[in-house]
């Protein structure tokens, strides 16, 4: 099956509107909706245990499901909808991989899509585009997580050049879907018609309307190219298993909370990824992973900026580094940057909070400054709703204020104290035994303060303060970090 493109009004993107099929579950054929069409409404959905047992759940319970969801469009239980949520459950470890990613996309998407104006509930459409992939290509050009032509990207502010392709950068591809959407909704006034147009572009929408007599999706379906006709059942499919998976016993693994709670800067200088590393203690792979838009793991100096995604607690040190350069001046918002529970021992802490009453998870997250996908995946709650008198965990992540590029070094051979302090590295924490005991210590640099330090190694400040038996630092101060 091959997508027909064409371009409209210069605002069509070039979509593969079967990638729950290409995309999600590899090259293999379309399944054929004409047989499903015959026998969905006798054969109950699959569902899919982990030791691969296969059992069945009743299409009542399925929609009973569907009409508890939150969403922009008219939901229908059609026999299309059920064919492509039978293929999530099918293909379960493709559907797991999904699950996992929007642990990390879902987060910025709602934030985006709200402050657009647009429903956060579209940020389903990622699934069907992309399968939540932000570097998948189509057979026909289209990429990142919104599945962009390049035509299209250009026309929403995308730079595409030999140094990087905006398609690919989460932030800026997801503003330019959020402005795509808005618009199409603007000229249609229907959820389901502006997905239909954001697959196939306005003008066969348009035309479909005309045929059909009717502005409701449902109807005029018959008229509009068979990719198109089943995408809004993709879209509610994919809304589905990202609300119910657990119904389906579909398990996945999390994350690490640095690409989890991550956050973004716009970048006006010039720098290396390995230098973004240096400056934040992340690995050079972390930082790649989050900023796949940057074509040669470099970040060229523009005087229109590139957004820079990163762990979230590194936030602060990246900022710092970046006015260390001695160029443009950057600051962050938000107190919770340089705040942090007076117990917390790492790099993230939890905290708990009590839910009173029912309700619906996504709703419960906003007001507790987390996300559903998050207090889903961190508390293993099923279904749609936080149970009355229930207690969830939160991870928050601890903001390193400033990171000094070291290794710890070996404990192989333990140097005997006292050990002359000019043997000591500056910027590297160094192992030493000292009373019969062996532990990390830190050579104090010039503006280090024992927070810096206690954020930096996630020791407390009162263990530091015990350890050293020092309340202030000096220049060249040889501290006892922990014991190892």
């Amino acid at each position: 099956m091959r997508l027909r493109l064409f371009r409209a009004s210069h605002l069509v993107v070039g979509l593969a509107f079967s990638l729950p099929v290409f995309s999600v579950f590899g090259q293999v054929k379309k399944p054929q909706h004409a047989v499903l069409q015959d026998s969905c409404s006798e054969q109950p959905a699959l569902v899919i245990k982990g030791s691969g047992v296969v059992t069945v759940v009743s299409d009542k319970l399925i929609e009973d499901r569907m009409n508890q969801m939150s969403s922009c469009l008219d939901v229908r239980t059609t026999a299309v909808v059920k064919s492509y949520l039978t293929g999530y459950l099918r293909r379960a470890e493709r559907t797991k991989q999904i699950l996992s990613r929007r642990l990390t996309y879902f987060p910025l998407f709602e934030r985006v899509l709200q402050e657009h104006g647009v429903p956060d509930d579209l940020k389903y459409l990622a699934v069907v585009e992309s399968a939540l992939n932000p570097v998948a290509v189509s057979r026909v050009g289209a990429s990142g997580l919104w599945q962009f032509m390049p035509y299209t990207g250009t026309d929403y502010g995308m730079q595409i050049n030999s140094a990087v392709d905006e398609r690919n950068n989460v932030v800026k591809s997801t503003e330019g879907a959020a402005e795509y959407l808005k618009h199409l909704y603007l000229q249609f006034n229907d959820w389901a018609l502006a997905l239909a147009a954001y697959n196939s572009g306005p003008n066969r929408v348009n035309s479909a309307i005309r045929r059909a007599g009717s502005r409701n999706f449902w109807i005029i379906q018959r008229y509009l190219p068979k990719e198109t006709r089943d995408y809004v059942p993709a879209f509610i499919a994919a809304s589905y298993i990202c609300n119910f998976f657990s119904e389906h016993n579909l398990d996945f693994d999390l994350p690490d909370l640095d690409v989890q709670l991550t956050d973004h800067i716009t970048v006006y200088d010039g720098m290396s990824f390995s230098a973004i590393a240096k400056a934040t203690g992340l690995s050079y792979q972390t930082v790649a992973d989050l900023n796949p838009g940057f074509k040669r793991a470099y970040v060229p100096p523009s005087t229109r900026g590139y957004y820079v995604t990163l762990p979230k607690r590194v936030m602060p040190a990246f900022v710092r580094y970046l006015n260390g350069l001695g160029g443009n001046k950057y600051a962050l918002e938000g107190a919770d940057y340089y705040s942090t529970d007076p117990a917390a021992n790492g790099a993230y802490y939890q905290t708990l909070v009590k839910c009173n009453e029912p309700e619906f998870v996504d709703r419960f997250a906003q007001k507790i400054g987390t996300t559903g996908a998050h207090l889903r995946a961190w508390n293993n709650i099923e279904g749609i709703y936080v149970q009355p008198n229930q207690t969830l965990r939160i991870w928050k992540p601890v903001p390193v204020l400033k990171h000094l590029a070291g290794v710890e070094a070996p404990v192989e051979k333990p140097v005997e104290t006292p050990i002359p302090t000019e043997k000591v590295n500056a910027a590297a924490p160094t192992s030493l035994k000292a009373t019969g005991k062996q532990y990390l210590f830190h050579k104090v640099s010039d503006g280090e303060s024992i927070h810096d330090l206690s954020r930096r190694y996630g020791v407390s400040v009162d263990r530091l303060v015990a350890l050293n038996n020092v309340t202030e630092l000096k220049v060249g101060m040889l501290l006892r970090i922990k014991e190892i």
